[in-house]
């Protein structure tokens, strides 16, 4: 749950940029000759309007990478299922072994790949990649002892797409902000904090009211854009729904296909 980079990190990181920002106000005020009420009423607009705006970019930014995640899942699932289907005009031996391997590619990215993905760290499964090695040295062997056939080209075309989602899958599952934006972020934070705090300082209670609206708003919108970054992560992370609507179409058309649905042997 706390693994860097999560919403929980990020949070707990702000927690203690709020902490430090009320440590430099009581330095301030306590070692300064600067006395409370204070008008900031340019710069507080200023930061705020600023600090907006860069939060709603970063947010839209994170969507558009959950977003484009779930379209490349969604890619590869339809990908294999049109691996699947162009292989039914084969002769029957070839169908069933491109057909099983189909039906072990989606097993095991479920079963392998998806937990791995978890880790955002842009890696895979090897037992995917054994398979994936597999499928394609299948479909080219096909492609070349049928190279002018229409089937047989819509299968290789197929098999090329579900390769390209899947890398690109690999390389979603990592997060995209880098580290100097997630330091804008926590210093906003900071000097927001640091801002209300020296203001509010002599009324605890004004105190305490504007720091926990504004940090509920703050540390919200920074778990969102964490948990948004890491498209596969535990928290609000894509399940791999196409992959198993693929494999339950195939299964059941394919009911009595014993070795189409055989179990997988490791590669």
């Amino acid at each position: 749950m706390f693994a860097t980079g999560s919403g929980a990190f990020y949070i707990a990181v702000s927690l203690g940029v709020v902490a430090a920002a009320l440590g430099l106000t009581w330095v301030v005020l306590r070692f300064t000759p600067l006395e409370p009420p204070f008008d900031f009423g340019a710069v507080d607009a200023l930061i705020g309007i600023v600090y907006g705006v860069l939060l709603a970019i970063l947010v839209l930014f994170a969507s558009q990478h959950y977003t484009a995640t779930l379209d490349h899942a969604d890619q590869e699932a339809t990908a294999l299922n049109d691996v699947y289907k162009s292989a039914g005009t084969l002769q029957p031996a070839v169908r069933d072994t491109l057909r099983h391997e189909v039906v072990c590619y989606a097993r095991e990215k479920i079963a392998f790949e998806w937990p791995v993905l978890r880790k955002s760290s842009g890696a895979g499964s090897p037992v995917v990649f054994a398979r994936t090695r597999q499928l394609n040295q299948t479909v080219e062997k096909v492609a070349r002892a049928n190279p002018d056939s229409l089937i047989v080209s819509t299968l290789f075309e197929s098999n090329l797409k579900r390769g390209e989602a899947r890398q690109l899958m690999l390389e979603d599952s990592r997060p995209q902000l880098p580290l100097p934006l997630w330091f804008v972020v926590l210093i906003g934070i900071g000097i927001i904090v640091f801002l209300l705090a020296i203001r509010y300082w002599r009324e605890p209670a004004h105190l305490v009211v504007v720091l926990v609206m504004s940090l509920l708003l703050l540390l919200s919108m920074v778990g969102a854009l964490a948990e948004l970054d890491r498209p596969f992560a535990p928290t609000i992370g894509l399940q791999p729904r196409a992959m198993d609507s693929v494999l339950t179409n195939v299964v059941q058309s394919s009911s009595s296909a014993a070795s189409v649905l055989r179990p997988c042997t490791p590669l």
